[in-house]
């Protein structure tokens, strides 16, 4: 069974006893319930459907108004406020989900004069910071069958220039805001399709622009583990300047290839025989790009089973070559 929720807003305080009568007269035959507020009357009931009778015979009681679930712009005082809810998870007589269950609220206002609103076709959609652009190109048709005239939507969004285009055959639309609506809707699946290729061109760009500075750090890494000398200094700049934290506490500071080359060759240096392995998280922020590593330390007597260790080293690039580099270790 799918039951429908129903929820009855009476805002002006002196209406409540036609409304209920009108329940009465619709015969219901679920608890109707009724509480009172300062300003307004709410009713609720479920319903084993969806009661669309009660619309009409409210709407009846109040010449001059009319149901609608679109306030637009402006203030207008909602006489009647109604509304429908259905579960998702309501299931018909054979056990299966429904399709679009209802969510919906109908607002009993005013008539208002009616005008038609004018629209651009152009519709803009942000790509991130691109702007796309795209049309719902609309003609007038006619119905064959009955005579009827009305306004057809083409099938071409991409430009305002149809010539040769077809239309959508699903229906014929009475006014051209019922079919510009309609339009924007049907467009969603092209948008969707060309965003989807704007985020694949988006990815290739972005591993064009990373290829470089990926090899250059590689090569720097393998180097290092290798203890290649001359492979370590390939990629770096003249006024190349070598750090190391640990704990956030500077330890060295190095400026220069031979102060840099007399470090590898001492004692104190961390980058050589480690055998880092690159983690797959690569920050890019260029010119600066970050990386994880992970290593383990060589065995000594106090620990010969020493744990994993993990730590972090910052590059800064420009023109293909390494600028410099903070090792947090």
């Amino acid at each position: 069974m799918i039951e429908t929720e129903i929820a009855i807003t009476v805002n002006r305080k002196a209406d409540i006893d036609l409304i209920e009568q009108k329940i009465i007269e619709n015969k219901i035959m679920f608890p109707v319930y009724i509480r009172e507020y300062e300003f307004s009357y709410q009713i609720n009931f479920t319903s084993d459907y969806e009661q669309w009778e009660l619309d009409t015979a409210i709407l009846s009681a109040f010449p001059g108004y009319e149901f609608t679930t679109d306030l637009d712009r402006g203030r207008k005082e909602i006489r009647i406020q109604i509304s429908r809810y259905q579960s998702e998870l309501s299931t018909d007589g054979w056990g299966r989900p429904i399709d679009n269950p209802l969510n919906e609220t109908k607002y009993l206002v005013r008539k208002a004069v009616q005008k038609a609103e004018k629209f651009s076709p152009t519709i803009k959609v942000l790509f991130e910071d691109k702007e796309q652009y795209y049309f719902v190109n609309i003609v007038g048709g006619t119905n064959r069958a009955t005579e009827e005239n009305g306004f057809l939507i083409l099938n071409h969004f991409t430009s305002n220039k149809t010539d040769g285009a077809t239309f959508f055959k699903d229906r014929l639309y009475k006014t051209p805001s019922e079919a510009f609506h309609s339009g924007y809707y049907k467009l969603s699946e092209i948008v969707d399709r060309d965003f989807s290729t704007y985020l694949e061109n988006k990815k290739k760009e972005i591993r064009a622009i990373q290829k470089q500075p990926r090899k250059i750090i590689r090569d720097f890494i393998n180097a290092c583990n290798k203890a290649d000398e001359s492979s370590i200094l390939k990629n770096l700049d003249e006024n190349f300047v070598f750090q190391v934290r640990k704990n956030w506490q500077p330890i060295s500071d190095i400026e220069g290839l031979l102060r840099f080359k007399q470090y590898l060759n001492s004692s104190e240096q961390q980058l050589c025989g480690k055998d880092f392995k690159i983690g797959s998280s690569w920050s890019f922020s260029l010119p600066n790009v970050t990386i994880g590593v992970k290593y383990f330390p060589h065995p000594t007597e106090q620990n010969m089973h020493p744990f994993q260790k993990y730590e972090q080293v910052k590059f800064v690039l420009n023109d293909n070559k390494i600028v410099s580099i903070l090792y947090e270790c």
